[in-house]
């Protein structure tokens, strides 16, 4: 280790991370106990590990920096000294931390096969410890495998994710381990694109539909729009449009008198009445409102805006129905408890219960086109209604599954 002047250090190559961190503290640091950790550069004077050292030395006006050679670095070796650089300064966001403790343990045992995690603990510093880096390898990996868990918000939360995934996965293979349990449910219970399966639906199929499409407002892509999983709907404009597109067919595979329950985002209240007027339905203008507020309410603005404890559907009609049960539009029924609430929108039973005895009678046939977690057709063999269902996502529909299993009265 020698002192160098610093402006003998050449800064050419473009580095890993560009967003530096807290600078003033560092530099505060460095003057106040002197340098700590020297700079590495090769013999041509290149930076290899240490810019945040180097760019805080700049800023307390200093001429020279502590610093070590390295004549043995190639392209690999340089890459392995920064993510041990980047692991020791500033705190990275967690999934580029677990890729960083992931990339460097498996750089020391392609170097040394009796490399152990706790050395790489060791390497990586700052209190890291082999849980941690056992961890990181682990996750990494299943962020190559399911993307969405990186939209976390924490290590934690990505663990909590992956777990409900395992789950998820657990309850397909259950599903397909007990045919004779579950065959009648899945005959009625479509894994598909309900886009294109309600177009192989014969006219005048339904007595109610009463449905839950994804809301299009990019909820999947929400740091909070996925509170207890990852979601696999594609949830954004263009694809709510899509799924708008089955008005016609929803109003041809109805009955004569029939209804139709839409629920959906107050941003597309108007929208969403025209394209089912254009149809043929008739719509009512007051929507029906479900009144969770027992539950959580939310606002990213407390101090300007009201909480949020309600959702809207629209009520439309074929031809003449009448109610088997009136009753006013606002529904205040509690939701599903975080607790046991496994997609970030999941309505009760109790909220299906209430409109299809409003709406049908023992007997009569309701569809849900975006099955879920399998609310609406569970409150169906619970109230003793006949039910079609259609899910595009597997682990979804093998929950609804087993939900509707759970539902259904022993004979």
């Amino acid at each position: 280790m020698m002192e160098i002047p610093l402006d003998k250090v050449k800064i050419t190559r473009r580095r890993e991370r560009e967003e530096l961190g807290d600078l003033e503290e560092l530099a505060l640091s460095i003057a106040k106990f002197g340098q700590l950790q020297p700079i590495i550069i090769d013999s041509d004077g290149e930076l290899i590990a240490g810019f945040r050292r180097y760019t805080a030395h700049r800023m307390n006006g200093a001429t020279t920096i502590l610093a070590i050679y390295r004549d043995d670095v190639d392209e690999e070796l340089a890459k392995e000294l920064e993510l041990e650089e980047n692991l020791r300064r500033k705190q990275m966001t967690w999934p580029e931390e677990c890729r960083g403790l992931a990339e460097l343990d498996r750089l020391r045992r392609a170097k040394n096969p009796n490399w152990t995690q706790v050395q790489t603990a060791q390497v990586a510093g700052a209190g890291t410890s082999q849980r941690d880096v056992s961890q990181a390898i682990q996750m990494a990996k299943l962020i190559d495998v399911f993307p969405e868990l990186a939209k976390a918000k924490s290590l934690n939360q990505a663990q909590n994710w992956a777990k409900a995934k395992a789950s998820a996965i657990q309850r397909v293979v259950d599903v397909k381990a007990a045919p004779e349990e579950y065959a009648a449910i899945e005959e009625k219970l479509i894994l598909g694109d309900s886009v294109e399966v309600i177009k192989t639906i014969p006219d005048e199929s339904f007595h109610a539909i009463i449905t839950d499409p994804p809301f299009g407002v990019d909820y999947d892509e929400r740091s909070d729009g996925a509170t207890n999983n990852a979601t696999a709907y594609q949830d954004d404009e263009q694809k709510y449009r899509e799924l708008l597109t089955m008005a016609p067919d929803m109003y041809r595979v109805l009955k004569p008198n029939g209804w139709c329950i839409w629920f959906m985002g107050i941003s597309w209240y108007q929208e969403v009445k025209d394209v089912f007027r254009a149809a043929g339905f008739t719509v009512d203008e007051i929507p029906i409102i479900w009144d969770r507020s027992e539950g959580r309410t939310f606002t990213s603005r407390p101090d300007r805006w009201f909480a949020r404890g309600y959702d809207i559907a629209l009520h439309m009609i074929k031809g003449s129905p009448r109610m088997a049960k009136t009753g006013h539009n606002v529904i205040s029924i509690p939701p599903v408890p975080t607790e046991e609430r496994e997609q970030s929108v999941e309505r009760p039973v109790e909220l299906y219960l209430e409109l299809i005895n409003r709406l049908t009678i023992p007997g009569e046939k309701v569809a849900d086109f975006f099955a879920g977690s399998g609310s609406c057709p569970a409150a169906c063999v619970q109230s003793k209604r006949d039910w079609f269902a259609v899910e595009k996502s597997a682990e979804r529909r093998a929950r609804a599954i087993q939900k509707i299993r759970a539902y259904t009265p022993d004979k």
